[in-house]
């Protein structure tokens, strides 16, 4: 039984030359019981305070 079902998720931080894309288009179902974890390289979660 599916709990969470997403479609066509992006996130971008930044515009133009500078934007980053952590997510493209992305398709996700969880169902009950699953875990589920977003994974990157070292600071791909994190935004620079500057």
């Amino acid at each position: 039984m599916e709990v969470l079902k997403v479609s066509g998720l992006s996130k971008v931080y930044g515009e133009g030359p500078l934007a980053v894309h952590a997510l493209e288009d992305v398709d996700l179902s969880v169902a009950a019981g699953e875990l589920v974890a977003l994974l990157g390289p070292s600071g791909s979660g994190a935004r620079s305070p500057c």
